[in-house]
C-alpha cells in the first residue's frame, strides 16, 4: 500500500482589501501551493479605497466572522497546511485561530500588523508564530504592544519607520522596500519545505 504525501500548503489570509490582483501576484511567487482566504464571499472583490474596503469588511461581520471563516479553512486543510501568512484583519483572524489544535502541524505562521491582536494578548499559539507590527498605527501604540507580547514570550517585533499596510500596494502605508525585504524572508522560509 502506497502512502500519498500531499505537498505543503501556504495559507494567505488577506487584509480588508480581500483577494486582489496584488495578492494573486504575491501568491504566485511561492514554491508551494497557496490557499487564499478573503473576508468577502465573492472570489475577487475590489474596493477603490481603504475606507470602502473597511466598511465592507465590517458589514461582512468583522474580525469575528473572518476568524470563523479562517477556522473552517484551517480545519479542512490541516493535513497539508504548513505555513500561514496574515495581513492586518487577516493577521488578527489568524491570531484568533493560533491556539486551534488544527494549526499544530504548521511550521510557521507570520502575522503582519494585526491590530486586533491587542485585544487578545493571552492567546497561546500551538505553532511557531511571528508577529510583525508597523511602528505607526492610528488606534494604538505598537511599541507598547510589542513589549507586552514579548513579556508573554511571543515572537513580536516592530518595523522601524513603517506604517500599517506596508506589505499591500493598495494601502496608504505601503512601502516597496519593506515589502521586498519581508517577501525575500517568506520565500526563503517556504523554499526549505519545497526542496524537502
Amino acid at each position: 500500500m502506497s502512502v500519498t504525501v500531499s505537498p505543503p500548503v501556504l495559507l494567505i489570509v488577506t487584509d480588508v482589501f480581500g483577494n486582489t490582483p496584488a495578492i494573486a501576484s504575491f501568491a504566485r511567487q511561492f514554491p508551494v501551493p497557496c490557499l487564499i482566504a478573503s473576508p468577502f464571499s465573492g472570489e475577487k472583490t475590489q474596493y477603490p479605497a481603504e475606507t470602502l474596503a473597511y466598511h465592507a469588511f465590517i458589514a461582512e461581520g468583522g474580525v469575528g466572522a473572518y476568524a470563523e471563516h479562517v477556522a473552517q479553512l484551517i480545519e479542512a486543510n490541516q493535513s497539508s497546511l504548513r505555513y500561514a501568512f496574515g495581513f492586518s484583519a487577516g493577521a488578527s483572524a489568524l491570531w484568533l485561530n493560533s491556539a486551534n489544535p488544527a494549526m499544530a502541524k504548521l511550521q510557521q505562521a507570520v502575522l503582519f500588523y494585526g491590530s486586533r491582536i491587542r485585544d487578545y494578548r493571552d492567546v497561546q499559539p500551538v505553532c511557531p508564530t511571528r508577529l510583525i507590527f508597523a511602528e505607526q498605527e492610528a488606534a494604538f501604540e505598537p511599541a507598547k504592544l510589542v513589549a507586552d507580547l514579548r513579556q508573554r514570550n511571543q515572537d513580536a517585533e516592530l518595523v522601524k519607520g513603517s506604517k500599517h499596510g506596508f506589505m499591500n500596494p493598495y494601502s496608504a502605508g505601503f512601502c516597496l522596500k519593506t515589502q521586498e525585504l519581508f517577501l525575500k524572508e517568506l520565500l526563503n522560509l517556504t523554499q526549505i519545505s519545497a526542496a524537502a
